[in-house]
């Protein structure tokens, strides 16, 4: 594929990504009058969504009824996994691009039983022909579903040998996303009326006030500092799969140098390389603008998460550049 080939079918397979990000905005109350789409544009944005070639959660259901038809179908050969708000949209949909791998229906879903993720994927059939043509072909299950242990212990009693790559962000700026995500889908009305909710410091200090005793809120299913506590679940991952078939990285490394990070991933998954153009758009972004991170808060993070990451740097034998 050339630029512009690779460009268009980026742009593809992140609409869903656009178009969810849209309808949250119009839903949480971030866009003016002015910005509000009309009734035939959000017409034709819900029928658009009825055919898309990939999702990031939530498909249509007559599209998931009519795959029940086509054959067998397969499960992923390859997993990357990361806490939640660690970059694995953007990933997920650049590692889509490499012309070896068959593009899932949806990037997340709420299952932890792998034998009802077959409906997401290629049928034998199909994964056949894409060989045939290709050379080779894989299918990825990317998510941020790091602290699942239900689905990681599934996932290696159906497929012991998967090889799983772990990307992990420096816990302290990923509860900061975790913060921006938090006011974003909790809209904002109802952050204005939640004093832990309107401000970063005011979030950290709530947070590590009430941890572990209470949880803490958020809108993402996942708490706010657990999340970024990572050694005991890449202990788990490496403990289900065998430290062989688990590669860890650190995802700054990826927004430094995205095509050679995507080829640490191919080369140990068994791809082969594969370059493209690097994309200024971040996919699946937070749009809204919040102030940045206060020191202050950010030097409390630092010194909460000091003592977990020290325990993860033995298990990864190296340490990231994290602060």
């Amino acid at each position: 594929m050339n630029a512009a080939a690779i460009e268009r079918k980026r742009n593809r397979l992140s609409r869903a990504y656009q178009l969810t990000s849209e309808n949250r905005c119009m839903r949480n109350g971030y866009l003016s009058d002015d910005e509000l789409p009309s009734k035939l544009q959000y017409i034709a944005k819900l029928l658009e969504y009825q055919f898309l070639p990939h999702y990031f959660g939530g498909p249509p259901s007559w599209r998931k009824f009519l795959r029940k038809f086509n054959g067998k179908r397969t499960l992923p050969d390859f997993c990357v996994i990361g806490p939640v708000k660690s970059g694995t949209s953007d990933l997920a949909v650049n590692i889509m691009l490499h012309p070896n791998i068959m593009t899932p229906l949806v990037k997340e879903f709420l299952i932890s039983d792998p034998e009802e993720w077959r409906i997401f994927y290629p049928t034998e059939r199909q994964k056949k022909d894409h060989a045939a043509r290709r050379g080779l072909a894989l299918s990825p299950f990317l998510a941020p579903y790091l602290h699942w242990m239900e689905l990681t212990y599934n996932l290696s009693q159906a497929q012991p040998n998967t090889k799983i790559v772990l990307i992990l962000r420096d816990p302290v700026k990923r509860v900061f996303s975790h913060w921006k995500w938090d006011v974003f889908i909790s809209g904002k009305k109802r952050t204005s009326e939640l004093p832990f909710l309107t401000s970063f410091p005011a979030y950290v200090d709530k947070a590590l006030e009430v941890f572990p005793e209470y949880p803490m809120y958020t809108t993402t299913g996942f708490d706010v500092l657990q999340t970024s506590i990572y050694w005991k679940a890449a202990s788990y991952w490496m403990e289900c799969f065998g430290r062989e078939n688990v590669l860890v990285l650190d995802v700054a490394d990826y927004f430094s140098d995205s095509n050679g990070f995507l080829n640490q991933i191919y080369e140990f998954v068994g791809l082969p390389d594969f370059e493209c153009p690097v994309s200024n758009n971040k996919i699946n972004e937070n749009p809204i603008v919040l102030p940045p991170p206060d020191e202050e808060s950010m030097a409390k993070l630092s010194e909460f998460f000091k003592p977990y990451n020290e325990k993860l740097w033995p298990l990864l034998g190296k340490e990231f550049d994290w602060s």
